[in-house]
């Protein structure tokens, strides 16, 4: 799934497109995190690639408040392809 996800995106990462960076992507991430909704583990539309650096900068925005984590999921989710 991981390889089709990246594939989808031409191995390129979104995220930090959006912030102005050329990246390639090296991981998935998933938007609702897998402790959240176990069950949207491999559902494509909650998965999105990314490089290591973006992933981190996600997960930390995620840990700063609920209001930051659910912005930067609608962000994430505006930026999934069909």
């Amino acid at each position: 799934m991981r390889l089709v996800i990246i594939a989808r995106y031409d191995r390129l990462d979104p995220w930090a497109f959006l912030h102005g960076r050329i990246e390639y992507a090296s991981t998935v991430h998933h938007i609702i995190t897998a402790e959240e909704a176990p069950d949207m583990f491999y559902i494509e539309d909650n998965l999105i690639p990314v490089s290591r650096a973006s992933h981190d900068e996600i997960h930390a925005l995620y840990r700063k408040s609920e209001e930051i984590k659910c912005e930067t999921q609608d962000k994430l989710k505006r930026l999934l392809k069909s």
